[in-house]
This record gives structure tokens, C-alpha cells and sequence, in this order.
């Protein structure tokens, strides 16, 4: 898979937990790991949502 170059401005200390939390050695590998959980959990949401009447508009209808 190609990967883009990109420039991005991050506050270090936040930078440095998330590094810790993700048990990332690089900054990279901290991007990385952090977007692959953001689309594990949209993808985990999306699920959810599918498979519930949660959040759909009549889901407390008649109960």
C-alpha cells in the first residue's frame, strides 16, 4: 500500500501519551496505530447500529 507524506502540527504532550497508550516507538507508528483504531471503531459502531433499534427513530415505540 503507497503511503502519503503529510504535515501535520500535534501538541507534544498529547503526542507522548498517545505514543505510550498505542506502545508507538515513532511518531508514524503512533498515527498509524491511532487511525487503524478510529476505523476499527467506526466500522464496530456501524455494526452496532445495524444489529440494534438503538438510535433509530421510533426505537422506544410501544414499549
Amino acid at each position: 500500500m503507497s503511503k502519503s507524506q503529510v504535515t501535520v502540527r500535534l501538541e507534544k504532550g498529547q503526542l507522548a501519551r498517545a505514543q505510550r497508550a498505542l506502545g508507538a516507538k515513532t511518531v508514524t507508528e503512533a498515527i498509524e496505530k491511532a487511525l487503524a483504531l478510529a476505523t476499527e471503531k467506526a466500522a464496530h459502531d456501524a455494526i452496532l447500529r445495524k444489529y440494534s433499534s438503538v438510535g433509530r427513530k421510533h426505537s422506544f415505540a410501544d414499549r
